[in-house]
């Protein structure tokens, strides 16, 4: 960004005001004096951009360095729905805090979590929290205080749980290995698309329940031998039964080990694209997952629905919501917070 730029340009041009002609003898004195401007500058920036956005997501992620040190990733994903562009669509991510931690457990994150929150100043307006499936990552949501994510939902990377059921080829199909190349290109070529849309940074998370059930339906044939099209039907089985325990694990009628905590919210904010809403059964959908979703809301919802089907087909979300905000303002800014939820949390690796 051209203003992080000049901030940089403006420090970097003092260093010619230093004694003895400007030399810096020790890069302590860097960290120091220089490096925790660079750093307000950047932090404003991004406080600037919070402002603007209105809304947005906190995505984390843990790893590890090169001396097997523990760090936590934190970022803020910011709202895709304000452009003055009609086709601006696009998701933005900001790299807000890298912390060490001690030890890794639901205590350390949470605190992690809560103290990025308040060096930024969000309060009241985050959308959702997204994570990997590790345990202590839900535990650590639901140990942040309330009043700083007060109309959040926590949601698991979708493009983690498709490479979870992705390794089920591998398993079935142990010659996996020796022919991996090939077999990508022609049997999983739809599961890497899968996963590659879903890294996307596009706002999609209004279609990402839909997608991943296009792959639970699907039972492909490939080859003439009955052998190999029973294990071609039981892998396929398999890995619709996997995503199917994810995201709508009451369907099977038993306590799935982990499950997407996010499954409802998914299928319910559907109703934010005015491409299904016209198709969706509203009395089966599960609103009540949506936060805020109050009573002015569903009086809008019939009227919405009258609105989509006479709309333009073609207008893209930001156009549409843009031009419906007078007509729905209650259901359009639910729209804007919650389509704007980026549905994986790629960019924290």
């Amino acid at each position: 960004h051209v203003d992080s730029f000049m901030c940089v340009c403006r420090i970097v041009t003092s260093l010619c005001n230093l004694a003895n002609g400007g030399a810096i003898h020790l890069s302590a004195q860097l960290r120091r004096e220089y490096l925790p401007k660079v750093v307000e500058c950047h932090k404003q920036e991004i406080m600037e951009l919070i402002k603007w956005s209105g809304s947005l997501s906190v995505v984390t992620d843990q790893s590890t360095d090169s001396q097997d040190q523990y760090v936590l990733h934190i970022l803020f994903v910011l709202q895709g729905l304000n452009g003055e562009d009609a086709s601006d669509s696009e998701l933005k991510a900001v790299l807000t805090d890298t912390m060490y931690l001690q030890a890794v457990n639901y205590n350390t994150v949470s605190q992690a979590i809560v103290k990025c929150l308040n060096t930024f100043g969000v309060d009241f307006n985050i959308s959702a929290f997204i994570s990997d499936s590790a345990t202590y990552m839900s535990k650590a949501y639901n140990r942040v205080p309330q009043g700083l994510m007060p109309n959040s939902v926590h949601l698991t990377c979708n493009a983690y749980i498709v490479v979870l059921a992705s390794d089920i080829w591998s398993t079935i199909l142990p010659e996996v290995d020796k022919v991996q190349l090939n077999l990508i290109t022609r049997y999983g070529k739809k599961l890497v698309d899968l996963i590659k849309w879903l890294e996307s940074h596009e706002i999609r998370v209004h279609q990402a329940y839909n997608k991943v059930f296009d792959e639970t339906l699907k039972g492909e044939q490939h080859s003439s031998n009955t052998g190999i099209q029973n294990q071609c039907i039981e892998t396929f089985t398999e890995v619709a039964d996997k995503l199917t325990s994810y995201y709508d694990p009451d369907s099977r009628g038993r306590t799935s080990h982990f499950t997407q905590p996010a499954h409802q919210f998914l299928e319910a904010v559907r109703v934010f694209d005015p491409l299904q809403v016209c198709t969706l059964n509203l009395d089966t959908l599960p609103l009540d997952s949506i936060p805020g979703l109050n009573r002015s809301c569903r009086t809008e919802l019939e009227s919405y629905r009258f609105y989509a089907k006479e709309c333009n087909r073609e207008l893209s979300l930001t156009a549409f919501w843009r031009s419906a905000k007078p007509h729905f303002p209650n259901i359009a800014n639910l729209a804007k917070q919650y389509l704007s939820v980026v549905p994986n949390s790629v960019d924290a690796k």
